[in-house]
């Protein structure tokens, strides 16, 4: 008796988790963007084009996105995809940078028959490749969403706030250091894409800016606690808090028409976190 109530719960709840996805796209498949394909995925109808870019490892496919479309839906049509070696999409060649990644999303719009002009939202890393793709191909972006973004040059800090001669006094700290000195190496094995973090900082520093471009930047709760844990010294530590601490300023910055909002939530996932500010908060793109 207790086995068949424990079926028809896993039964109930694979019932109203599919209920909960059961929106069909009107497009998905497999794109060819120059020797590879990349996979992407629409909502589409006669509303302003949404394109939703992912953070650093993560890509379209894994669902955690369609709550929000769902909602979404009615003012946009929207489409999301997988970045090059991510979800369902074939690896591109390695290793590439920001820019890169904003040439393959064009390309793959451009197969896909998704026409600009776009509005943009996408959090963590993808604030990096939204500006890539703003300054590369500006007439095509009306606007965009920054949701729970890493402030510019956090990875480029990373690499470059340690001394050259530095030598940590204990392994805890020897770990964290050679972690952080991964990111000069795209090809470092752990990492879940191949961006050359350096290059990359240099072909974003002359382009951060969006004009006068609606730009809603979300923002997790902020925290009191500094970025780094105790045993990293407090002179390395102040450069990445002085970097968080001055991000606000630098992303009101971007744009004329510049908002920073605040989430209730800590979490850095914000799309998952705190669907109802950040669906409110694109569709103010609109406003």
């Amino acid at each position: 008796m207790k086995s068949r109530i424990l079926l028809l719960l896993c039964l109930l709840a694979m019932s109203l988790q599919a209920e909960e996805h059961s929106m069909v796209p009107t497009k998905s498949g497999m794109f060819e963007v120059g020797g590879f394909s990349l996979y992407l995925e629409c909502y589409e109808n006669d509303k302003p084009k949404l394109i939703l870019e992912q953070g650093f490892g993560r890509f379209g496919s894994d669902g955690v996105w369609l709550p929000n479309i769902e909602r979404l839906k009615n003012d946009f049509s929207v489409c999301l995809y997988d970045r090059s070696g991510l979800g369902k999409s074939e690896a591109g060649p390695v290793p590439l940078t920001v820019n890169d990644a904003a040439d393959r999303l064009h390309t793959l719009l451009q197969t896909a028959g998704v026409t600009p002009p776009y509005y943009f939202a996408g959090g963590s890393y993808a604030s990096n490749i939204i500006t890539a793709y703003n300054h590369k191909y500006n007439d095509e972006v009306l606007g965009a969403v920054f949701i729970a973004p890493s402030p510019f040059g956090y990875f480029f800090t990373m690499g470059t706030r340690w001394p050259e001669d530095f030598e940590p006094k204990n392994d805890e700290l020897a770990r964290y250091y050679q972690f952080e000195q991964s990111v000069k190496n795209p090809m470092f094995k752990r990492a879940p894409e191949k961006i050359d973090h350096m290059q990359s900082y240099e072909q974003l520093k002359d382009a951060q800016d969006f004009g006068n471009k609606p730009l809603i930047v979300v923002l997790s709760k902020p925290s009191t606690e500094r970025y780094d844990p105790p045993f990293v010294p407090d002179d390395i530590a102040a450069t990445m808090d002085t970097l968080f601490d001055e991000a606000e300023t630098n992303f009101k910055a971007l744009s004329k028409n510049a908002v920073v909002v605040y989430s209730e939530s800590e979490k850095h996932h914000l799309h998952i976190a705190d669907r109802d500010l950040v669906v409110k908060s694109i569709q103010s793109l609109l406003d």
